[in-house]
């Protein structure tokens, strides 16, 4: 049920230590990378979720021009950033690493819950701190037990503040950007009370899920942090119980452990 969206959301990492930003560098300088994409590079991560650990491995399986393709070792990963990442193409462009594909949230109880990404910039090494990087916006209806969902979202990402250095699992990473995937999320339904049906909030917008990701020069993602918080509207006064859990804040870790670049 829709508990199981929001838990199998949770799929993103966090580091071994606190970065400390240093603010925008205004760099302009598009001669090296912060993922750099080259046929057989490969990332190994840990992800971690409470208690759960798994661990994979990305690889640069095809290069066309300015495009790639990865893939992932386990065919299917678990940590969210890894199956965007895998999910479709990848273009490298002015400093941007741009992503195309979708988004598919493939949980039990409901039907193709799929987020289209066309052109999703995931970072660009010379923009400045609070710009908007992408926004894309959809509804998708689902239902549950005797409740029609209306599920509506916000999808964008931001580039923060650049880090001088971080430390993660013991390295430490020099010349690190940081950007944030962000999912803005409202639920709409139609309840009847005393005979009038009428449409009402089930969730008000929120940031119901934001993904802080970290990017070293020359190394490409060293650390993914992901963070669902959201609360309900309380409609226990009126005897109605929804098919949502009230609230929630839950946190996932992925963290580069080793990597092969050329």
């Amino acid at each position: 049920m829709i508990k199981r969206l929001f838990l199998a959301l949770c799929v993103i990492s966090l580091a071994s230590c606190d970065p400390s930003d240093d603010g925008d560098s205004g760099r302009t300088n598009n001669d090296f990378q912060y993922f750099p994409l080259t046929v057989s590079n490969s990332w190994d991560y840990d992800v971690s979720t409470g208690t759960n650990t798994s661990s994979e491995t990305l690889t640069v399986a095809t290069v066309t021009g300015s495009e790639y393709t990865l893939t992932s070792n386990p065919s299917t990963p678990t940590g969210f950033m890894s199956q965007i990442l895998t999910g479709g193409d990848l273009k490298a462009e002015s400093g941007k690493l741009i992503g195309n594909g979708v988004i598919g949230l493939n949980l039990q109880g409901l039907n193709n819950f799929n987020v289209p990404i066309t052109n999703g910039v995931l970072y660009d090494q010379n923009a400045s701190a609070n710009s908007e990087l992408f926004s894309t916006q959809g509804t998708n209806t689902q239902t549950i037990q005797t409740y029609d969902l209306d599920f509506n979202y916000v999808v964008k990402t931001v580039q923060q503040s650049s880090i001088s250095q971080m430390m993660v699992n013991g390295t430490t990473y020099q010349d690190v950007i940081h950007s944030q995937l962000i999912v803005n999320l409202s639920i709409l339904t139609e309840i009847t009370i005393a005979g009038f049906t009428q449409q009402v909030p089930v969730l008000e917008p929120q940031d119901a899920i934001v993904v802080d990701n970290y990017w070293a020069k020359d190394i490409g993602l060293i650390r993914s942090d992901y963070e669902l918080n959201y609360t309900l509207e309380d409609f226990s006064a009126l005897g109605i119980s929804l098919p949502v859990p009230q609230s929630a804040n839950i946190e996932s870790e992925q963290t580069l452990t080793g990597h092969t670049v050329n």
